[in-house]
């Protein structure tokens, strides 16, 4: 059990560390676009695009950082629905920063879907853990 545990943990925290590296690059490249770049709208769609990669990429390491250091119980079926629901919920966060910040009419009706999907398997993940496994008073 200990084992699963670090892997996960492990293999969580290699992800958050190349998320870290690709954003920090990121992150640096685009200040150096805003100073080439200052007043123009092209520096105003930059600032957008860092805020916006800015906001999933902290979605992603919340996401990473909470699996991680969930408590596992042992019952694979409850893990598993916890992890889902953690995954839906980061899914459901990243699709309301595409609503907020994207423009594609395509990906914001996708956006749309995920929220309303992601949001009805979180209630049954919700209602299965509760119904099996309820919380300890």
């Amino acid at each position: 059990m200990k084992n699963v545990q670090a892997r996960i943990a492990l293999v969580a925290g290699a992800v958050a560390l190349a998320f870290g590296a690709a954003g920090s690059a990121f992150a640096q490249s685009g200040q150096h676009d805003q100073h080439a770049q200052h007043g123009s709208a092209a520096a105003t769609a930059s600032q957008q695009g860092n805020m916006s990669h800015q906001e999933m990429m902290k979605t992603m390491q919340d996401m990473h950082q909470k699996m991680s250091t969930m408590p596992m119980t042992g019952n694979p079926d409850h893990d598993f629905a916890m992890m889902m629901r953690s995954h839906h919920q980061a899914g459901i966060d990243m699709a309301k920063a595409q609503l907020k910040n994207g423009k594609d009419p395509q990906m914001q009706q996708m956006a749309k879907k995920i929220i309303s999907d992601q949001t009805k398997e979180i209630q049954k993940l919700d209602q299965w853990m509760t119904k099996y496994h309820p919380p300890k008073k």
